[in-house]
């Protein structure tokens, strides 16, 4: 993944095998941060063993609070 500041990979919780990858943010790298939910997907990927990783997971909904706080901590007001 490369940014305006920073170049690495990108990580997974999951080892497997990459099904499909997302041509149109390969020529529109905008789309990551303008339609991250939607267009902006990297790859679609093929679990090697998706009920062991599953379990590891963690919901969006139940970090929400942690990251709130760290925010307040840091005196983070946000992107607006």
């Amino acid at each position: 993944v490369e940014s305006g500041k920073w170049v690495g990979p990108a990580k997974s919780a999951a080892a497997g095998e990459v099904a499909e990858v997302n041509s149109e943010l390969v020529a529109n790298p905008e789309l990551a941060n303008e339609d991250p939910y939607e267009k902006g997907w990297f790859v679609i990927l093929k679990p090697n063993d998706w009920d062991a990783v599953k379990s590891t997971l963690t919901p969006g909904a139940q970090v929400t609070a942690q990251y709130e706080a760290k925010m307040a901590a840091d005196g983070f007001d946000g992107c607006a």
